[in-house]
């Protein structure tokens, strides 16, 4: 069939395999996501993967969201209810007549949104990520979140900036977090290489399937099996220097309107 299509691939592992644990004891006792490492989330759209980071952000003192899309709901959740606050340029200032920069103490949680109204806005967010980028890389600590990675990297052309950051950002205590729809086709192995934990969101297209699947250490049916079998807004948790798999669902990131 199409893709290299394998009906055992599609099979549910043994559950020992990846055991399913709560919330509360997979932030206790499996996540340890140190300060110098790096975290990926992949999966298709409305799967949960903004939802999740939500909850494992809070382990961040310094978190900067770069955010590209018009509107999201999950992310007015952020500010409503994480603290976080929107804006739209940096760095951050305020000020009438003498602006001043706002200090990350001061603004420790951002996302970082320019206005994507407009379907030439591609320039303008290219400019103030690329500030960002460079400012975060410099003063380090910044937890630095990019959602969605292929649009930053590819649309924008912020792909060698990403790889420079995963390569380089762990020893300036930059913890870089990507969330991406899709790996299928994407010249990025580095985030299974550069990062310590992944996050893995039910997918049912054979292309993405076999290409979780053909990575190095991650060539391997069970992999595939799990991701073809989540329920919605379950994650495959794999910590690729230990081999652990564990499954578990984060609770949902409720907006009032």
């Amino acid at each position: 069939m199409a893709y290299g299509y394998r009906p055992e691939l599609r099979e549910l592992p043994p559950d020992d395999l990846a055991p399913i644990v709560e919330w509360d004891d997979f932030l206790t006792y499996v996540l340890q996501w140190k300060q110098n490492q790096h975290l990926a989330a992949i999966g298709p759209t409305e799967q949960g993967k903004t939802n999740m980071l939500y909850w494992l952000l809070l382990q961040r003192a310094y978190v900067t969201f770069f955010c590209t899309k018009i509107k999201d709901r999950t992310l007015d959740g952020y500010a409503a209810q994480g603290g976080y606050q929107k804006i739209g340029d940096w760095p951050p200032k305020r000020g009438w007549l003498f602006k001043k920069e706002i200090t990350p103490q001061e603004m420790p949680r951002r996302l970082l949104w320019p206005d994507a109204t407009s379907i030439n806005a591609e320039d303008r967010q290219r400019e103030v990520f690329g500030r960002a980028i460079s400012d975060i890389y410099t003063q380090g600590g910044w937890c630095t979140v990019w959602d969605d990675y292929w649009y930053l990297a590819k649309i924008l052309g912020l792909g060698r900036s990403s790889k420079k950051m995963l390569l380089n950002a762990r020893s300036n205590d930059i913890p870089f977090v990507l969330a991406t729809q899709r790996v299928a086709g994407q010249d990025n192995v580095e985030i299974f290489d550069q990062s310590t934990h992944l996050l893995f969101f039910r997918d049912n297209d054979e292309r993405n399937l076999k290409t979780i699947g053909g990575v190095g250490w991650l060539a391997s049916g069970p992999i595939r099996a799990f991701v073809a079998n989540l329920d919605r807004y379950q994650a495959l948790y794999v910590n690729t220097r230990t081999g652990d798999m564990y499954r578990t669902t984060a609770p949902e990131l409720t907006v009032t309107s």
